[in-house]
């Protein structure tokens, strides 16, 4: 018998939590940091945004000590 899947958080919802986290760190360190990394890589943030992806593990468990849980799975 197959094992149901354990739920997951929506990797888009960790990664807009983990690039808030990254702008909010680069900004903490000097004022205008992200709008001169914008600039620089011509992107729009895409590098940026992937660049975050380094935090999606720690804030997976962040959100799981605040006290969120992925949605539990639905299957049918």
């Amino acid at each position: 018998m197959k094992r149901e899947p354990k739920p997951t958080f929506d990797p888009s919802y960790v990664r807009d939590v983990s690039e808030q986290a990254y702008r909010l760190r680069l900004e903490q360190d000097s004022p205008g940091n992200v709008a001169r990394m914008i600039e620089k890589d011509e992107d729009n943030g895409e590098k940026l945004r992937n660049r975050a992806s380094a935090y999606d593990p720690l804030t997976r468990a962040y959100l799981k000590v605040l006290g969120f849980e992925p949605p539990a799975l639905t299957s049918w």
